[in-house]
Formats: C-alpha cells, sequence, structure tokens
C-alpha cells in the first residue's frame, strides 16, 4: 500500500484508509470488511463518537497494527466535555491512546481555545498523538490552529470527490502548502457517480481502467490521492468491495489523466 506523511510529522499513513460511517448494524460482515482492508494495507481506520461504530473498529482492529482515528461531536467541544468524550472513545476502542483525535465540524457557540486547550492537554496525558479538525473552512482552520500552544493540526477530513469538489477552491492549496493532510471522506459521492447520470464520465473511468486493468471506482479513488495532501477513506461493505478499494493504490495516473478527468466531472 502506498504511504503519504500525516501532516509535518515523520508518520506514515496509508494513501486509501477505511471509513466506518453507518457500520455497525452488520456487526459481522463490518468486521470481515475491516479485517479484509487491514490485511490488504488500508491500516488507518477513521471512525467517530458520533457514528457509533467504534466497537467495530475495536473487534477488527483487536491484534493488528493499525492506526486509528476518531472524532468527538461538536456537542462535546467544551473543556469537560472533551475530555471525557475522548476518555468514552478509549474504551469504545479498546485502546490506551487514539492516533488521531479530530473536532468533527466547527462549532462556533464554544470558544476554539477552550476546545483546544482540552485537546492538548489530552495529547500531554497520552490519551492522544495528533490532533485533527473536520469540515473546517481555511479560516476555520487557521483560528484552530492559532489556537493551539504547542502542537500542529495535522489533518482536515473533508467531502471530496469527483462530483464535490468545492475544496479545490482554497483548501486543497492552502492544506498543500501548510502540509496538512487532507482526508476525503465520502470518496463515491455516497454512490452518486454511479447512478446512471454520469455515463459519458463513466465510459472515461472505463476507459482509462482498462490501460490499467481496473474498475472505474478504483480509478475514481486513485484520482483523489493522485493530488499530493490527499488521503482517501471509502467504506467498504465486503470482502470483495475492500480488497478492490486497496488495490486502487496499486497505479499511478498520468498527470494527462488526472487531468482529462478533472475536466470530464468538472
Amino acid at each position: 500500500m502506498r504511504t503519504k506523511k500525516l501532516g509535518r510529522t515523520g508518520e506514515e499513513i496509508p494513501a486509501i484508509g477505511q471509513g466506518t460511517w453507518k457500520m455497525g448494524h452488520e456487526m459481522a460482515a463490518d468486521i470481515l470488511a475491516l479485517k479484509a482492508g487491514i490485511e490488504a494495507g488500508m491500516r488507518f481506520i477513521d471512525t467517530a463518537e458520533m457514528y457509533g461504530s467504534e466497537p467495530v473498529v475495536r473487534e477488527a482492529a483487536l491484534g493488528e497494527d493499525v492506526f486509528i482515528a476518531t472524532k468527538v461531536s461538536p456537542s462535546h467541544f467544551s473543556h469537560d466535555a472533551v475530555i471525557k468524550a475522548c476518555d468514552q472513545s478509549l474504551k469504545k476502542l479498546g485502546v490506551k491512546r487514539i492516533d488521531l483525535y479530530q473536532l468533527h465540524w466547527p462549532n462556533p457557540s464554544i470558544p476554539i481555545e477552550e476546545t483546544m486547550g482540552a485537546m492538548e492537554e489530552l495529547v500531554s496525558d497520552g490519551k492522544i498523538r495528533y490532533i485533527g479538525i473536520s469540515n473546517f473552512s481555511v479560516d476555520q482552520t487557521i483560528e484552530a490552529q492559532h489556537a493551539l500552544k504547542s502542537n500542529e493540526i495535522v489533518s482536515n477530513q473533508v467531502e471530496y470527490n469527483l462530483l464535490s469538489r468545492g475544496i479545490e477552491d482554497e483548501l486543497l492549496d492552502y492544506c498543500r502548502k501548510e502540509g496538512i493532510t487532507l482526508i476525503a471522506y465520502s470518496p463515491f459521492a455516497r454512490g452518486e457517480m454511479f447512478d446512471g447520470r454520469y455515463k459519458a464520465q463513466l465510459r472515461l473511468l472505463a476507459e482509462i481502467g482498462n490501460k490499467y486493468g481496473v474498475t472505474p471506482a478504483q480509478v475514481a479513488l486513485n484520482w483523489l490521492i493522485s493530488k499530493a495532501p490527499v488521503v482517501a477513506i471509502p467504506k467498504a461493505a465486503s470482502r470483495d468491495h475492500a480488497m478492490e478499494n486497496a488495490a486502487a493504490a496499486g497505479f499511478e495516473l498520468t498527470k494527462n489523466e488526472v487531468d482529462r478527468i478533472g475536466s470530464a466531472f468538472e
């Protein structure tokens, strides 16, 4: 599995990890899918207290060398609530330390200085390793970074796919320049790109995919991770799906192909 640096740290994480939104309803199947992804090199698993999937991650990652990320909900951004939420996530995940702890969405009703003070306390106490954010704009990212005294924001998790390109206006370049990893969630636009409305674009993905012996979905994933600061976290519902996602990192699109795909979906 291809890896990328996490922010400005020396940490290497898989270019393609695993998302877990809506997991937990089919516990056994979800665990099998996550385990297959781990075996295939997708040893970065993302969850959140809001998802309710932390116990699934716990079972799938048991005994494995896995980089685990989770998120604290905006309603828990006060100092004491951050600490409590982290303690609960540690128990649900069955780990002594969370690799990446992220603020799930901005919450302007609670001072970011208070929230980040709690996050830095968690780092000092050894409960988390790195601090991340999610769904933050450029201005919100700058504000959050200024609120930190001794640590850096290493990542910003945002929706990014061929149909959702808003981060290309400003955030993508900002994170590239500042050394912040962009974690792309919903990399398949929740399946919308395959619902029949984008036939011409899918023909292009299939044409390029034939060159590498891969599927259109794998081309779409590879297009995302071709961007320097981007890693992707697709969700898989089965072992085969997980293996397909992992194999999307096994080839490299040319610049011309990246540009053609971007233009086709613009």
